[in-house]
């Protein structure tokens, strides 16, 4: 992470951490250097007593990834990053706005 730097988001997607490694993968093969890469929490977490069960996480899939993940770059890359992971970033999985 840059402490003292402009970045701006390039890529933000909603619970695919393979897509995530994906992309950072292509903007590293093109020599674009990543300022900043994280998550955070889409959704809430479930208030009820005891460990707080979730019943969508024993589904057939398993644990469901609540996590949105994302990739900031520097302003003058933002371009050229942008049109590198166009393909990546595909309406469903953009978080809602």
């Amino acid at each position: 992470m840059a402490l003292f730097g402009k970045r701006e988001k390039v890529f933000e997607v909603w619970g695919d951490m393979p897509r995530l490694k994906q992309a950072k993968a292509r903007l590293k093969e093109a020599g674009i250097k990543i300022m900043e890469t994280g998550y955070y929490e889409t959704e809430p977490p479930l208030c009820s007593c005891g460990p707080k069960l979730d019943h969508r996480n024993y589904g057939p899939n398993g644990k469901i990834d609540r996590l949105t993940y994302y990739i900031s770059v520097k302003p003058e890359d933002v371009e050229r990053a942008k049109e590198l992971l166009a393909d990546l970033v595909k309406p469903g999985h953009v978080v809602p706005q």
